[in-house]
């Protein structure tokens, strides 16, 4: 089993950094391409077979517990007095040979191009999932909220969005979409921290439309699903009063105050105007939160239900 050590002259205890300087030296002496001698390229093969066994510490234990079949007739590589190496014939497989070169040419970089070939993952490859994971939670807590008794009031922050129409002009509103964008204008703030959280706990959906307690300007509106809350926000100090509609199925198609506003509910429950009973910022107080339900029309509240022109006028 001494064979690919005689070939490349260390011993058996020699190491890696012995075995690399011992072929290093016989490259530059048998190498092809510095040795014009016609047995040099196969000479070089042995040695080159010799290196990638013992060089390899994986190989060059099984070929030292015997599961590589040493060369036969190998004799070491000796320097004669005169300073000449003096090499005699080894038989090495061919079959092997060609094996472990092919190896080196071509399997490897067939690998290399592989791995190269592999397309790396990009955010597309991961889109679906962000977009798909808040949809999911969103439909799970709707459910939940309709098969609750009491109203599981949810976030949904203001904001203007575009309303997505479907069949029969039926239309299908985000929390914070502001439908009456056209009749109303822009939305108007002030530069305080005066919020004001409202909770729908009507069991229905609504509009919900704050104006100016001082001035009764029109300051912001927005659609609020059944058992969730709005913030506004940047409202003014003096406070402000709500109004609201109230109703189920919101439909584009439907014409109201005197045919100047698009947009209604199919099934509308009830216009309320909350000037009498507003919201005021004071005494540092600058939060205020406040519940939306539906008004007993035999209770004292009654006159706080409004109509479609009240709703619309300042």
């Amino acid at each position: 089993m001494s064979g690919y050590y005689e070939i490349l002259g260390v011993s058996k205890n020699a190491t890696n950094d012995e075995i690399k300087a011992a072929f290093r030296r016989l490259a530059k002496q048998y190498h092809p391409d510095k040795n014009p001698s016609p047995n040099a390229k196969a000479l070089f093969e042995k040695i080159l077979k010799a290196y990638n066994v013992l060089v390899n510490p994986y190989s060059r234990r099984r070929y030292d517990e015997g599961f590589f079949s040493s060369p036969n007739n190998t004799q070491p590589i000796r320097k004669t007095n005169e300073g000449k190496s003096k090499t005699k014939e080894w038989s090495f497989s061919d079959e092997e040979l060609k094996r472990r070169q092919y190896y080196q040419t071509y399997y490897k970089a067939k690998q290399k191009e592989k791995e190269e070939a592999i397309p790396k993952q990009t955010y597309s490859d991961y889109k679906y999932i962000l977009f798909a994971t808040p949809l999911a939670v969103a439909l799970l807590m709707l459910i939940v909220s309709y098969f609750s008794n009491e109203p599981n009031i949810k976030s949904a922050q203001i904001e203007e969005k575009k309303i997505t129409a479907v069949e029969n002009g039926t239309q299908i509103l985000n929390n914070g979409d502001a439908p009456y964008k056209g009749f109303f204008g822009n939305t108007k703030t002030f530069d305080t921290k005066c919020v004001v959280k409202i909770n729908n706990k009507t069991n229905q959906d609504a509009i919900i439309v704050l104006y100016d307690l001082r001035t009764s300007d029109y300051l912001q509106h927005a659609y609020i699903k059944n058992s969730y809350y709005l913030t506004f926000s940047f409202l003014p100090k003096s406070g402000i009063y709500v109004k609201a509609i109230i109703g189920r199925n919101w439909n584009r198609d439907l014409i109201l105050f005197n045919n100047k506003i698009n947009g209604n509910f199919d099934s509308l429950i009830q216009y309320q105007n909350w000037k009498l009973k507003p919201v005021r910022f004071n005494d540092g107080k600058d939060r205020v939160e406040q519940d939306l339900f539906v008004i007993d029309k035999h209770s004292e509240g009654k006159k706080y239900i409004s109509n479609d022109i009240d709703f619309f006028t300042n």
